[in-house]
């Protein structure tokens, strides 16, 4: 026979269940929730980002971006060495990159991460500045900067103009590269001769992150050489 203290203590057990469950229910369809609508809710968020954006093709984010570039040099040709110019900071806007048959028209950084392609053109760490006779790759965003990305046709010409001097570049192939591919653009970005690659994010109408980007391939028709190397 069980004693009121053994009653006691099953009252209290009973209690202790009846608070705990309903709290581990609450969580367990908290974390169901969000496991079944995270792949629609991230569109969402994407797509609301988007549309109350200050950003557009013609205005940078304003939030302490420093600036090198005072507009075209006029430097052409040449041969420019370490100590003729100024190298670019991190974060530092140091030109402007256009594209013919596009609306590209905007600010080029040096760096690229999530912060700097809020406010314009980023050039990659991974490659190499304008003139060095290397890969030079740049990236923008697909709902903003590089939006028309795809209108640059073979033959069409990129200008990139630097705080140090003015380069041209012509589009000899486009192509769509999983982010995953580095090897189909590998020979591009380290080889002997300056390619410029700029890319952004695919399909270009996209607004939740994707795993494919649309790739545009340029060769080098004219600038400055830069010797950063002796």
């Amino acid at each position: 026979m069980k004693t009121n203290s053994d009653k006691n203590r099953s009252k209290k057990g009973y209690r202790k269940y009846f608070i705990i469950l309903p709290i581990v229910f609450l969580i367990c369809g908290y974390m169901l929730f969000f496991a079944c609508f995270t792949p629609i809710i991230d569109p969402l968020l994407s797509a609301y980002k988007l549309a109350f954006s200050n950003t557009n093709f013609n205005t940078i984010d304003e939030s302490g971006t420093s600036s090198i570039f005072n507009g075209s040099t006029g430097v052409h040709s040449g041969l420019l060495n370490y100590d003729d110019f100024e190298l670019p900071n991190y974060g530092s806007v140091f030109g402007k990159i256009s594209v013919e048959g596009t609306e590209i028209n905007c600010d080029l950084i040096y760096g690229d991460d999530t912060a700097l392609l809020k406010k314009g053109a980023c050039l990659s760490l991974y490659s190499h500045i304008p003139g060095c006779g290397r890969g030079v790759m740049i990236a923008a965003h697909n709902n903003t900067y590089f939006h028309t990305l795809p209108n640059a046709k073979e033959g069409a010409l990129v200008h990139l103009e630097t705080n140090y001097g003015s380069y041209v570049y012509k589009v000899y192939r486009s192509e769509v590269i999983k982010d995953s591919e580095r090897v189909k653009y590998e020979a591009e970005l380290n080889g002997d001769k300056e390619t410029l690659i700029l890319y952004t994010c695919y399909p270009i109408d996209t607004l939740a992150s994707t795993p494919y980007r649309y790739f545009v391939f340029c060769e080098f028709v004219s600038g400055p050489q830069v010797n950063l190397y002796e």
